[in-house]
């Protein structure tokens, strides 16, 4: 019951934090410029956050080379859906960004802990059919949103592309994770939770600045134009006190930290294909929830459909 509660105030603050991705995009632009700047300072808080958590709750933060290794491939797949995530939210609601973000979440590792972790077997064969109804439901409903937007003539195959690629990414992340904290899968020494949590976010920031050194050598290249272009000052902001956006980044870090270290402990007791469904579920719902709040987003009749879809199937994996 403790890692089930770790997952629910997981989802809660994943709903919250990618609040805060589209506060900030509205008051800085989605361009690649600002969306780099506040992966890579996100990162680095976040580091902080989760490395006080380690040193509280674990008696000290540790370190280990593949660890490390890890956390640079978990934070490449991430820093890469979060960029294509603003786009995604600068064009859409954010309930859509989340649905397919935390569907790839959930179906890749899912099919990874049932095929390569073997988490069926010795399992009885109703639960085995309730679990794979939950993920027939789940995936049903990561089509709802792609209709609705064809309905209202706003679909497109740059917005399929871009909501495949957030898909793969976060699904590929999970697994990395998974892997991670999955006693005895890997022959090499891993860390706990909580400092995986603060190397995977150290790197986050690091390759963000890495990134954003690229992107303004590239700039000086093109011009002043292409500048502006890139960082989203052409498009129409919310004016916003660097006080506003310190707190927005505050609120970030905390979240994710916070939320990604109780995912992590949870992924070393609960397997992929009930851990990973129910937060897919969960987040799918409370961040169009959160987007209701707090940007007044109104999921039409199809979102709704999927959404709704959605909070069903997940009830499926707690049997």
């Amino acid at each position: 019951m403790r890692y089930y509660l770790f997952i629910f105030a997981a989802v809660v603050l994943l709903a919250l934090q990618f609040s805060t991705n589209k506060a900030y995009g509205q008051r800085r632009g989605d361009g690649a410029r600002a969306s780099l700047f506040f992966a890579a300072v996100c990162g680095f808080a976040s580091a902080a956050v989760t490395f006080v958590i380690a040193s509280l709750s674990e008696g000290g933060f540790r370190f280990t080379p593949f660890s490390l290794l890890l956390g640079a491939v978990m934070a490449s797949l991430s820093c890469a859906y979060t960029l294509i995530g603003f786009k995604i939210m600068a064009v859409g609601d954010m309930s859509v960004f989340m649905m397919f973000l935390m569907l790839g979440g959930m179906m890749l590792p899912y099919l990874f802990g049932v095929t390569v972790l073997g988490e069926f077997r010795g399992a009885e064969p109703w639960r085995i059919a309730l679990r794979v109804a939950g993920l027939i439901l789940l995936t049903v409903s990561m089509l709802f949103p792609v209709f609705a937007r064809k309905k209202a003539g706003r679909g497109g195959g740059l917005f399929v592309a871009l909501c495949a690629a957030v898909f793969l990414l976060n699904g590929l992340a999970s697994i990395v994770s998974k892997t991670h904290q999955t006693p005895g899968f890997w022959s090499f020494d891993v860390v706990n939770a909580p400092s995986y949590a603060c190397l995977g976010n150290l790197m986050n920031g690091i390759i963000s600045v890495v990134c954003l050194w690229i992107l303004d050598l590239r700039q000086k290249k093109r011009g002043e134009d292409a500048v502006m272009e890139a960082s989203g000052e052409s498009v129409r902001l919310i004016p916003a006190s660097a006080k506003t956006i310190a707190l927005i980044i505050a609120a970030n870090a905390l979240c994710n930290g916070v939320s990604y270290t109780l995912q992590l402990a949870s992924a070393s007791h609960l397997p992929a294909s009930v851990l990973y469904p129910m937060v897919t579920g969960g987040s799918v719902v409370l961040s169009a929830v959160a987007g209701r709040i707090f940007f007044g987003e109104k999921p039409d009749r199809i979102t709704l459909t999927g959404l709704l879809l959605s909070f069903a199937a997940t009830f499926l994996f707690l049997f």
